[in-house]
């Protein structure tokens, strides 16, 4: 899969781009001499990777140029031309208008104008699907079945490198989320198994979201000290014994036992309730009239004149000797005054609310001890009656409750055993990531070590360092990917940290990857934008060296932007690898023809 030509109907504005297979330079020329040395120039380079991106079908933002100034491109229809890996071709058409309808023709020769073909299905293979549709349709012509069972989609991401691209060599810009949603992927194209990779990703959220609803039955189920269950059905069965003695009281109209039991609750549990509550309130607020005496404000304990005097004898007495002054006795004095007064009001806050507590339960006591009274001197049957009804509902409600805790005690039951299933099950997972990274990094071949050699070859040949990738499995399970320049004794150097090296050796792991996969079902271009800027000059002679030579040998179509003054001094480009040509002079030396926006 390589990109042939981009052509649009508006060809007064935009003009077509014919690629070729090899070396393709899109090249910024600086005309205006106050322009030199700005760092940006608004040409369209990095436009145009956009503008590719579109035409590869990615979703519509309002951030993206064509929408953002959509009164300027809403007459814009693209057409993208593609090779296919078999040789044939497939050309995509999208409209900014109509964007989520796209049409799709095949072809067998390159550089085709589809602009007045006709607009309807007899025309086009495919006319107007809908996008996600088109999407599957391409994902099949392309047919990258080295990357299955992610879609062409994902390749893209990494064919297009922006400048946001470059500051970690396998992580890109726009994977913001978890690891789930890029690592697998890189691990697959690296030769490691990726199911495995993500289904412990996938595992181990399930279990930090298993562990959270853990936490919420438990909470809801209260402070169940032993088995959940067994002390649940032991309460069960408690109220529903409690519960029939006092349906039994209704049926027969005898209430001995609610007198009976009334009389017991208020001798050995309200009255002793209130006994220790007021013992507390009453220690209580002892204290809190001692804290509050203690607060006020109170005049230093010793004279002034005395005091004064006795340091000025004992600084003649101890000369050069005492380390503190009267003054810093003073401020001492003031430093503990205030701490003991923040401690102090800290804890009068404190037994105040403790004390407002006890005296609400008192209340509340109180209170249930003045009704038991009354129903024990004054009610009747029939008070009795609604009374026993009263309680009798309290229990069924307490009985209901208990039903809802047991099933959340199952709930809670199922939750432990699906945390422990996961868990075994991750262990598995875990043992198989450590067996299939020990095969594929001990093997003599395979993708893996051909991506290591061509990554060390392109340092070696454009920076004359060691270059390495290499892996490791963390102490999660997951693979951790590393790649950088190393010392004679092989340790990584500070220099793939800063950022020209951290660029190019972004650029030499995408040219690693397409040169170990060439010829196969791979993406076979790559989109480098401002490749060159930062870059001594010895590098950069060296790096177009490489990339005129290594890649198009392989079946690699490779594509660079650059401003003309990063291009080094006795290099010159042909006609055949400059595609494009824009520059600062004017609307003609724009991507789109057009006044600046």
């Amino acid at each position: 899969m390589k990109l042939s030509k981009i052509y649009s109907n508006q060809s007064g504005y935009f003009n077509p781009i014919e690629f070729n297979e090899g070396l393709n330079v899109i090249l910024g020329e600086i005309r205006l001499p106050e322009n030199k040395d700005k760092d940006t120039h608004n040409l369209g380079k990095s436009k145009l990777m956009e503008l590719i991106d579109y035409g590869l079908l990615k979703e519509r933002k309002n951030t993206f140029f064509l929408f953002k100034h959509y009164a300027l491109f809403e007459g814009f229809v693209f057409f993208y031309e593609f090779k296919l890996n078999s040789g044939k071709y497939i050309t995509v058409r999208r409209s900014v208008s109509n964007n989520t309808k796209i049409s799709i023709k095949r072809h067998e020769d390159k550089y085709q104008n589809f602009i007045s073909l006709s607009e309807d299905s007899h025309a086009w293979d495919f006319y107007d699907i809908a996008i996600d549709k088109a999407k599957l349709i391409l994902d099949a012509e392309f047919n990258l079945k080295e990357i299955s069972p992610w879609d062409y989609r994902a390749a893209v991401n990494y064919a297009l490198r922006n400048q946001d691209d470059f500051s970690d060599i396998f992580k890109l810009s726009n994977f913001l989320g978890r690891h789930l949603y890029w690592k697998p992927y890189v691990g697959k194209v690296l030769g490691f198994n990726a199911d495995n990779l993500k289904r412990n990703y996938e595992l181990a959220f399930a279990i930090e979201k298993e562990k959270e609803i853990l936490a919420d039955l438990r909470a809801d189920l209260g402070g169940i000290i032993g088995d959940e269950e067994e002390v649940l059905s032991g309460l069960l069965e408690f109220k529903r014994k409690e519960a029939s003695l006092l349906q039994e009281q209704l049926d027969t109209f005898n209430f001995n036992k609610a007198d009976t039991d009334n009389i017991e609750r208020l001798v050995s549990e309200i009255d002793e309730d209130i006994v220790e509550l007021n013992r507390v309130k009453y220690y209580l607020s002892s204290n809190i009239r001692r804290l509050r005496g203690t607060v006020e404000e109170r005049k230093v304990s010793f004279k002034v004149s005395p005091t004064k005097k006795l340091f000025e004898e004992a600084g003649v007495l101890f000369d050069g000797q005492l380390k503190k002054s009267y003054a810093e006795l003073l401020e001492f004095n003031r430093k503990i005054t205030v701490e003991r007064k923040k401690y102090v009001k800290e804890r009068l806050l404190k037994l105040e609310r403790e004390l407002y507590e006890v005296s609400a339960s008192l209340d509340e006591l109180n209170e249930a001890r003045s009704k038991r009274l009354v129903y024990l001197n004054t009610m009747g049957t029939f008070d009795k009656y609604k009374e026993v009804t009263s309680v009798l509902l309290a229990v069924k409600t307490e009985i209901n409750d208990i039903h809802r805790k047991l099933t959340l005690s199952t709930k809670v039951g199922e939750s432990e055993f699906k945390i422990e299933e996961d868990t075994r099950l991750q262990q598995e997972v875990k043992q198989k990531i450590k067996i299939d990274r020990d095969d594929v990094t001990k093997a003599k071949d395979g993708v893996y070590q051909s991506i290591k050699a061509n990554f060390a070859s392109f340092v070696e040949t454009v920076l004359d360092k060691n270059g390495f990738i290499s892996t490791k499995q963390n102490k999660e399970g997951n693979l951790e990917f590393y790649a950088g320049i190393m010392s004679d004794t092989g340790e990584q150097t500070s220099e793939s940290d800063g950022h020209s090296y951290k660029k190019i050796l972004c650029m030499g792991y995408d040219l690693a990857v397409n040169l170990a996969y060439g010829g196969s079902g791979f993406v076979r271009f790559i989109y480098h934008d401002g490749g060159l800027e930062t870059l001594d000059e010895r590098k950069k002679i060296a790096f177009l060296e490489y990339v005129r030579t290594i890649p198009e040998l392989s079946g690699t179509q490779y594509i660079l932007t650059l401003i003309d003054t990063d291009l080094p001094k006795g290099v010159s480009l042909t006609e055949d690898e400059i595609v494009l040509t824009l520059h600062d002079d004017g609307p003609s030396g724009r991507l789109f023809k057009m006044p600046s926006w």
